[in-house]
């Protein structure tokens, strides 16, 4: 799935409001978390390379531990799977549970594939079947309490910690 260039967001610009089912199988809305800042990221449960989808799962739980005390509260963890057709909200709870992620706060989405192919074109995210695996581009975004794009961290070369002291400039302009 290439994303149409006119889809993708910009920095500054509001980020297209979506409904995609979590891991407890409850309807999400980015609209629904007005008020919050967001840190989104996205995976797919299968990946077999430790410095892909789970650092990115990782680089959230350094800000799930960093904030814990805002999650759910003013700051929500999204993680985004683009493998809709296995990452069902069974498989993206037992996912959570394994990074202790199953918490308030932290989300793990699943949808249509067209709403996934939606989402993902909004956030410049690439991914496509390459013999039984799903070759993809990785991408942490940060989305402030107005629902606008403030940052998008393209690709690995960023540590949680650095993505947890973006978020902070957002929670505290």
């Amino acid at each position: 799935m290439t994303p149409s260039t006119s889809a993708l967001v910009k920095v500054g610009e509001a980020v297209p409001d979506f409904i995609l089912t979590d891991q407890d199988g409850r309807a999400v809305s980015l609209s629904s978390l007005r008020g919050q800042v967001v840190a989104i990221t996205f995976i797919y449960s299968r990946c077999p390379l430790p410095d892909y989808c789970p650092r990115m799962v990782n680089n959230l739980a350094v800000i799930r531990d960093r904030y814990r005390d805002r999650l759910g509260r003013d700051l929500t963890l999204l993680t985004v799977t683009f493998d809709p057709k296995y990452d069902s909200p069974e498989v993206l709870a037992k996912f959570a549970a394994r990074y202790l992620a199953n918490i308030p706060g932290w989300r793990f989405l699943s949808g249509s594939p067209e709403a996934i192919a939606t989402v993902c074109a909004s956030f410049g995210i690439e991914y496509w079947p390459d013999q039984g695996l799903i070759t993809h581009t990785l991408q942490t975004a940060v989305i402030d309490r107005e629902g606008r794009l403030r940052a998008s961290i393209e690709g690995r070369g960023f540590t949680g910690g650095q993505i947890a002291d973006l978020v902070g400039t957002v929670l505290e302009p």
